[in-house]
Formats: structure tokens, sequence, C-alpha cells
């Protein structure tokens, strides 16, 4: 009973969320691959988790991407606003007004197809694909919901690919989010984002403006996971008094390391993958 009150509320909440991004997106292999959401969901045991909205989106079936976090220490993963698995290891609770059993997978740059059984739990169904290659897969949940992933194979090994730097600062992801943080002089070697720990370091504290263009709350909530060991921290800025849509900060990270920062203001939400230092490290 409780699952299905939980799914009731995602449902309904769904309808706006639908319509503040698109629900694919262009990837550099052209494929248009669904969107990753970071909004919390009204979900009894999964409202922390990624997760995507299947097609057609009036029928509330949503996949929650519960080893997300994980992959996007990986740079193939985080700089894309759509859906990239790993070939093997992901695991997908499907949620919604569904019925299915099966999970489908066809390629559809290529031949190659998959059926898996989907294993009811309290969560959800569970779902956990293995892809015959890397390319452009659509998930079907049954015959009541569809999802597009591009498919890659996993890394030999994991560093900290952190999310690119631009002229604008750092963009979160998905970049429909229109969060972006007024970045400082301090980047990695390849020009990802980097910080110091404890808030300052090379005599600089880590002031960082966050920027939001439309639809933003009064605060803006920042949450870090870091991806390479255990920890979290989590810290909330109010919105500047002028110019409107700026949340100023000084993030403060509490150990080196790579770091998932998830910002959410208002129906906002978007992630920044950062290498963190300790002042000299």
């Amino acid at each position: 009973m409780r699952l299905a009150c939980a799914t009731a509320t995602v449902v309904a909440a769904v309808v706006v969320w639908a319509g503040l991004d698109a629900s694919a997106t262009p990837s550099r292999s052209s494929c248009t691959a669904t969107v990753v959401r970071y909004q919390a969901a009204k979900h009894p045991t999964l409202h922390d988790a990624p997760w995507v909205l299947a097609r057609p989106t009036g029928r509330g079936v949503l996949g929650f991407v519960v080893s997300y976090p994980e992959t996007l220490r990986d740079g193939r993963v985080n700089r894309s606003d759509g859906l990239v698995l790993w070939r093997a290891g992901e695991r997908i609770v499907w949620s919604g007004p569904t019925s299915a059993r099966t999970l489908v997978g066809r390629r559809l740059d290529g031949r190659g197809s998959f059926r898996v059984r989907l294993a009811p739990s309290e969560d959800g169904l569970v779902s956990e694909p293995r892809f015959p290659a890397a390319g452009c897969w659509r998930l079907s949940v049954g015959g009541e919901g569809t999802v597009v992933a591009r498919v890659v194979a996993r890394p030999a090994s994991l560093g900290c690919d952190a999310s690119p730097l631009t002229e604008q600062g750092a963009l979160a992801r998905p970049r429909s989010s229109g969060i972006r943080g007024g970045w400082g002089p301090w980047r990695t070697p390849e020009g990802g984002a980097l910080l110091y720990t404890h808030g300052h370091g090379a005599g600089l504290n880590m002031k960082v403006p966050w920027w939001v263009d439309r639809n933003w709350g009064g605060s803006l909530n920042l949450t870090g996971r870091r991806l390479d060991a255990a920890g979290s921290f989590t810290q909330e800025f109010p919105m500047a008094g002028s110019p409107v849509g700026v949340f100023p900060s000084i993030v403060d990270v509490p150990a080196p390391g790579c770091w998932l920062l998830r910002l959410r203001t208002g129906r906002l939400a978007g992630v920044l993958v950062v290498r963190a230092v300790d002042d000299g490290g």
C-alpha cells in the first residue's frame, strides 16, 4: 500500500517535471538518449536516486537508475544530459502503473537484442541488463514504456573525470536545469572543475556564485556525495538580494577526493562532478 500511494504521487508530479526539459537529448554519438533527472521523486526508498521518465510520458513509468551515481566518475556519463549505461553492472528499478515482467532491449544503430526478466521487489521491478555490445539501445518495459540509452564499455579503471569548465563556468547536467557555477581559477590539469577542501585554498575562499536561469526557489540546496570513498555533506544558500536568481556560496568540501555535487532549487536540479584537493595537494 505504501508503494502504491507513493507511486500515484510520482505519476502526478511527472506531468510537472516533464515540462521542465525535453525527454531526450542528442549525445555525441547521435544517439538520442532519454534525459536523466535529479529532482527528488516521491518514492519511499528511492527518492534521491537519479531517474528517467519512459515514453509515453503520460503513463508515468519511471526508471530509477540506482547505480548511476557511481558511474558519474566516468566523463562519458557526467558530460551527457542523456542516459549513458555501462554494458554490465547497472541496476534499474522500474516504478509506476506497470504490470510488465520483462525488459526488452533492442539496438537502434545495429543488430542486437536481449530479453531479461524483471524481479519484483518492495521498491519496484528490478532489472540488471547486460548489453551484448556498445551502441544505442531502446529499453522497453513490456509494452508500457520505453527509454533510450547510449551504452559504453566500462572503463578499465576509474579516476575522477571532473565536469569541464566553460567560459560560462561549470554547467550542471542536464543543461536544461539552467544551473551554473561561476567558477574561480581552480581547475584540474584537464580543464575540469576543482575545489580546495574546507572552503579555502591557494590563498582564496571557494566562492562560487550559482546562477539559475528561471523557476528558482528562495534557496539553493547543495548535497555532496563522495564517489571514490564514503563521505557526504550538505549546504544551503539563500538567494542574493540582487540580482535575482543568484545564490552566493563558499563550497566547503570536507575531504579530498572525487565528489558529486547535486544542486536543487525550486523544481530544478542538476549535478556536477568536482575533484577536491587539500591546499597544496
